[in-house]
């Protein structure tokens, strides 16, 4: 995840994904953005799609819900549960994922129901926090953050940071957070911005960066994950280098405290998207509790320093 786009998001999920069906992982593939670009990026005919992840969402969750109605089978061990237009419809207010009361929590109630039949999961979110992108952080386990080794999205990592931080101290799991350096072109300039980048957030920063590579876009294009467009290619060894990462990390359960009363922007936003209510004109100074839990070890406290524009809410 993460709000600016064009940062690798949906390649990332592709090819990860991919490199999990490769291994011999039973993987699913979730399109939690309304763009459908999974589907175009692994040569899913949108117009051939007749039931979507929001459908699959607001169903009935019983064991009579059949999911071969709402997944494809792109390669072995590979499906794809895709988007098309009509899923940003649900986050409109009346919408019926609006009028349940776990509207916050249908994917991980979907998710949960197909487990049995899946070893990963990877999920594609849209650019920007909602309705949406809190129900994939609800089923996560996990946040991957792609940031392009260019100036503006290095400045922007930080307040994207934060967010997700709020969103994930309001729902109360912890969600292990890792930032991926992406489309990294070996230029003097991108290599002293990714060491800025593993210096900020360090020990968060993926070991891995995944290079601008012209394969990638080539293979999007055929409709194709690069580990069956291009095996043994450099760009796949990027995504294996990355996938094998993930597996052998010891993760941790970090916990990141937000104060909860509205003093603190990130925190109260966090908190309206959970209880689907209207942003407010203007939120006061934010302030930093001295708090800590000692359950759980405490990663860091978010001290938002710059606005947060909630209009989007």
């Amino acid at each position: 995840m993460n709000q600016k786009g064009g940062c690798g998001k949906t390649t990332t999920a592709i090819n990860i994904a991919a490199v999990y069906a490769k291994k011999g992982l039973r993987t699913l593939l979730v399109d939690m953005d309304p763009q459908a670009h999974c589907a175009a990026g692994l040569g899913v005919p949108e117009e051939q799609i007749q039931s979507h992840i929001g459908d699959a969402m607001v169903g009935h969750h019983d064991h009579g819900f059949d999911k071969d109605e709402y997944l494809w089978e792109v390669t072995r061990n590979l499906h794809l549960a895709p988007s098309t237009m009509m899923l940003s419809t649900l986050e409109a207010p009346g919408s019926a994922l609006h009028q349940l009361p776990d509207r916050d929590r249908r994917l991980e109630s979907l998710l949960k129901l197909w487990s049995e039949h899946f070893d990963r999961c990877i999920i594609d979110c849209p650019p920007n926090i909602g309705l949406l992108t809190y129900n994939a952080l609800r089923a996560a386990t996990e946040a991957i953050i792609p940031v392009e080794t260019g100036y503006f999205s290095i400045r922007g990592a930080r307040r994207q940071r934060k967010t997700i931080e709020a969103l994930i101290a309001r729902i109360g799991k912890p969600v292990a957070c890792r930032i991926l350096p992406s489309i990294h072109r070996p230029s003097p300039l991108a290599r002293t911005l990714l060491q800025r980048l593993q210096e900020s957030f360090a020990p968060e920063v993926a070991p891995t960066v995944i290079r601008d590579h012209e394969t990638l876009r080539e293979a999007a294009s055929f409709g194709q994950p690069v580990v069956d467009f291009a095996p043994d290619s450099d760009a796949e060894r990027d995504f294996t280098s990355l996938v094998d990462w993930l597996e052998e990390i010891q993760i941790e359960k970090p916990v990141v405290e937000v104060q909860a009363a509205p003093t603190n922007r990130a925190a109260e936003l966090a908190r309206r998207v959970a209880t689907n209510q209207a942003p407010p004109e203007s939120f006061p100074e934010p302030t930093v509790t001295e708090e800590t839990r000692t359950d759980s070890p405490v990663i860091g406290k978010i001290t938002p320093s710059e606005d947060i524009d909630v209009s989007k809410f």
